[in-house]
């Protein structure tokens, strides 16, 4: 991964900017419940802002793609325990694919790790890809494992989000969600 070709924090914000999260409409995005979940978003809970973020910009730049985060699905217990994995499992084999908002709090979550490691196993490569938001120039320290995958990216010359697969083969972001 290049510098210049990592989505930025920026860009997502900017777009969803343009719609306003308190409106009562909007707000039923963060409610979906675990059947209308077309994408797992994989998250630090410290990052909850951003995801938020994220979860516009999925539903209305992207064709009502509709997000799961963990901290809106009132089936999850308040403390974490082996119910909270058996149910997130559930919703990872549920959704058609997920995505994993790299940041530096995500790097170090341990549910993080597990959640793609369980989508891997179970979806496979082509059906999961890392949102990077903080840049790395493709190192990877002590998590190289990522480099696997497949990354979004935002061209701006096109001014457009693809999906980089591992062999270099490249989806609009809205072809791969669709498919």
């Amino acid at each position: 991964m290049e510098l210049k070709e990592l989505l930025t924090k920026r860009k997502i914000e900017a777009l969803a900017s343009k719609y306003e999260i308190t409106d009562p409409i909007l707000r039923n995005i963060f409610t979906q419940t675990k059947d209308k979940s077309d994408v797992f978003v994989s998250h630090s809970s410290s990052d909850v802002e951003f995801i938020e973020k994220v979860l516009v910009f999925l539903k209305y730049s992207k064709g009502g793609v509709n997000g799961y985060v963990d901290w809106q699905d009132p089936e999850l217990p308040s403390v974490t325990n082996a119910t909270t994995a058996r149910v997130l499992k559930d919703r990872i084999r549920n959704a058609k694919k997920v995505i994993y908002v790299v940041t530096n709090e995500s790097l170090k979550s341990v549910w993080c790790s597990w959640e793609i490691g369980y989508a891997d196993c179970n979806k496979g490569v082509e059906d999961l890809a890392v949102l990077a938001i903080k840049p790395n120039n493709g190192k990877w320290k002590n998590n190289e494992y990522l480099q696997q995958y497949p990354w979004i990216r935002y061209d701006q010359k096109d001014d457009m989000f693809y999906v980089v697969m591992p062999d270099g083969s490249l989806y609009s972001l809205h072809q791969w969600l669709s498919k």
